[in-house]
């Protein structure tokens, strides 16, 4: 199992990857600390603390920091003839502490961590992994693995770059959307934005500049949908925006639809972050909603595209991008 674990660390490790699932200090829980001079008639006392997984030792002499897990603990305590006890509650801490453990630090990327660990003997594989800092912290195996997964699940369905669901789980969310509006006179609300002129963007400031310049544009998107709305990358410069709708007649359905398409266009209309102001996009919109109790996520998409098609061949007439919330 070990083996499987320690490349599913690895993957996520890969250059490029690693902060998805986080740093140490996410995961990371305070952790006693103790002197490596304390009998270990006290450490045993420490233990009686059923929630208590493991303790960091500090050594009295260089400051180096130990490990005492409470399997380990409880394993010197018992012994193999049963002696331990008898033997080691007037030694000190020290005696039985692991000063190999793995200390990494709090900034270190959780599959970093979770890779290192996973390499490690057998017997210690599974142990906790102590976290550096003012106030010291430990993680578990478990706590590495979970967050993991959890990357992998996210990579799976999200843009890596945007960190913005993708296309699949974007039509998935519409689809979903759609289902739940037919059984009531609910519309959903599709929204495409179309971000211009990206080539001459990578050409002109190179591809680094053009790969921050849709992750800014995602992350202000993002930001700027209120609740019960999502967005996704749906192409390589292209987003949706999807919402839901309360009932209301054709007039004002409408109206509600532009106004979340108008809100969306808005928030990605001024430069910001690192972006050369020069490089900052145009943009093309399109809205397009269901109709009451038929909602079919592909005949949105279709609609969608159709009106966004318009929209860039009237931009292309008048020779002028589509800049502001009141052009389509």
């Amino acid at each position: 199992m070990h083996d499987e674990l320690t490349a599913v660390a690895q993957h996520t490790a890969a250059p490029g990857r690693g902060r998805l699932a986080g740093v140490a200090r996410d995961l990371a829980r305070p952790v006693l600390v103790v002197g490596s001079g304390l009998p270990v008639a006290d450490l045993e006392v420490v233990f009686r603390d059923e929630d208590l997984p493991c303790v960091a030792v500090l050594d009295d002499g260089d400051g180096r920091v130990g490990l005492v897990t409470r399997s380990r603990f409880t394993g010197a305590m018992t012994g193999r003839l049963g002696y331990g006890r008898a033997v080691l509650e007037r030694r000190a801490t020290g005696d039985v502490t692991d000063w190999s453990a793995l200390v990494v630090a709090p900034e270190a990327p959780v599959a970093e961590v979770a890779t290192r660990a996973m390499e490690r003997p057998g017997e210690r594989r599974y142990d906790e992994v102590l976290v550096r800092g003012e106030a010291w912290g430990s993680a578990s195996a478990a706590d590495l693995v979970l967050a993991l997964v959890g990357a992998l699940a996210q990579r799976s369905t999200h843009d890596p770059l945007t960190r913005l669901p993708g296309r699949p789980s974007t039509w998935h969310s519409l689809t979903r959307r759609c289902e739940m509006a037919a059984r009531t006179q609910a519309r959903v609300v599709l929204v495409l934005l179309d971000v211009r002129g990206m080539a001459d963007t990578n050409a002109r400031y190179g591809q680094a500049n053009g790969d921050a310049l849709l992750a800014e544009l995602a992350s202000r998107l993002g930001e700027s949908l209120p609740p019960g709305c999502e967005a996704g990358r749906v192409d390589g410069d292209r987003f949706a925006v999807l919402a839901t709708l309360p009932p209301a007649d054709d007039l004002r359905a409408a109206a509600q639809a532009d106004a979340v398409r108008q809100q969306a266009v808005t928030a990605l209309l001024t430069p910001s972050g690192g972006i050369p102001p020069a490089a900052w996009p145009w943009l093309h919109s399109a809205v397009a909603w269901s109709v009451p109790g038929t909602a079919a996520p592909d005949e949105l998409v279709r609609e969608a595209e159709a009106r966004l098609r318009r929209a860039k061949a009237a931009a292309r007439r008048a020779e002028a991008p589509l800049a502001s919330p009141q052009q389509g």
